[in-house]
């Protein structure tokens, strides 16, 4: 259950969204400012609004994925519950879609297949690099692991020298 500012905020973003599409960081940066003067003025002047920024487009995706007003489901169901058994598996209502920029709910994806096209290489694309990253991160912990590959200024106490 949402408490109100988050119903709120999630109205606003909704808003957003029916006006500039699903683009998250496009709906944050048109809100901040609106939403927000007081502190986007003072998150400016601490150097703090790039983080800021981050953390409301975080939010909005969050909002973007996870809409559920009742209105998927209808529309799920006029396209073919044949379909039911696959999308009940799927951790998302909506995927991002490169080409549109945009957060695309599920039924939609189905009605038009370049897009879901779009949003499963898009998901594959980042599923291979967080693999990719993993092998690397892999790989450094192997060596920070190993013994030998410790250079010996890491490997000492630096209270052992100064007693």
């Amino acid at each position: 259950m949402l408490d109100s500012q988050s119903a709120a905020f999630a109205e606003r973003v909704w808003d957003y969204a029916s006006r500039l599409g699903n683009n998250a960081p496009r709906i944050a940066d048109e809100m901040m400012e609106a939403a927000f003067p007081l502190t986007c003025t003072q998150a400016r002047q601490e150097g703090a609004l790039r983080m800021l920024r981050t953390g409301i487009i975080s939010e909005v995706k969050r909002i973007l994925r996870n809409r559920d007003d009742g209105l998927g489901q209808a529309d799920f169901a006029e396209v073919c519950a044949a379909f039911a058994p696959l999308v009940k598996d799927l951790r998302s209502k909506s995927y991002f879609v490169e080409s549109a920029e945009e957060y695309v709910a599920v039924p939609d994806l189905i009605v038009e297949p370049d897009l879901l096209d779009d949003a499963r290489r898009f998901m594959r694309r980042k599923g291979i690099e967080c693999l990719t990253e993993a092998d690397r991160l892999d790989a450094l912990f192997a060596a920070v692991t190993t013994e030998s590959a410790i250079p010996p200024y890491l490997n000492s106490n630096p209270d052992k020298g100064a007693q």
